[in-house]
């Protein structure tokens, strides 16, 4: 009997590039970083075109043609990060996700191992690694979860029970956080422009939230991990430039 085909073994890491608008220049340059500063035997490359010019598309059709872009999701109009994110991740068969907006690059050759190795090592309870941030209220929010961000919580199709952050006793189910009597209202995220997560922890929770757009999707996220038990690290140094523009999406 003729011998079944074997499946070729799948990299690491499914490399997420997001990219908006037309800024042609910054898609460039975080393609081009990620080319120069990782092995390609130990990564998938999936771009998101999200409402972008014709140059751009230019750009990333003549990548993929050539095989340095594994996958192109195009989408003429906006769709938001979030929704273009979904899209995106639904055809990751990687173990891990590294997400990177168009205006985040890899600017040191070892920060492809490191990340990688940050995240082997890793009890499995960690699933998120990048740059930790911190929100110390929900009205720097906006989005859908800022109205009430408590209650966009408790709305959540990943919400488990836990007390979501609040200054009110038992926010985090803290009653007397500091000995003030108050509750625990910090917000522990990691910065969205870029991560790495556990494929199976986004398809477990599953994220990205559907009723999120563009903004303050990473302070959610980092509440959406929290609700399940798991934890984020950081990496140091961390070997890319994040949010190196002004926020460019539409805010909804």
């Amino acid at each position: 009997m003729p011998a079944t085909p074997t499946k070729p073994s799948l990299p690491p890491i499914t490399m997420s590039v997001l990219a908006f608008g037309d800024h042609t220049e910054l898609v460039h340059r975080v393609v081009e970083s990620i080319r120069i500063h990782c092995p390609r035997a130990e990564y998938r490359l999936i771009v998101g075109a999200n409402a972008v010019g014709d140059k751009t598309m230019k750009l990333l059709s003549g990548r993929r043609e050539t095989g340095e872009i594994d996958e192109l999701a195009v989408s003429p109009s906006n769709l938001g990060k979030s929704a273009m994110m979904r899209q995106m991740f639904a055809a990751v068969e990687t173990e891990y996700i590294w997400w990177f907006d168009d205006d985040s690059y890899i600017i040191e050759p070892t920060a492809f191992e490191r990340w990688l190795q940050a995240a082997q090592s890793s009890p499995a309870s960690t699933v998120l690694w990048g740059e930790p941030q911190y929100c110390e209220h929900p009205f720097f929010f906006t989005d859908g979860a800022g109205a009430d961000a408590v209650e966009f919580v408790r709305r959540a199709a990943w919400y488990r029970g836990l007390p979501p952050p609040s200054w009110r006793p038992g926010g985090k189910g803290e009653f007397n956080l500091w000995g003030r009597g108050i509750g625990d209202g910090r917000w522990l995220f990691v910065s969205g422009g870029c991560f790495m997560i556990r494929t199976s922890a986004v398809r477990a929770m599953p994220w990205p939230d559907p009723r999120l757009f563009v903004v303050a999707e990473d302070i959610i996220l980092g509440e959406a991990v929290r609700q399940q038990g798991w934890n984020f690290a950081g990496i140091s140094p961390l070997g890319v430039a994040i949010n190196t523009q002004p926020s460019r999406g539409v805010r909804q």
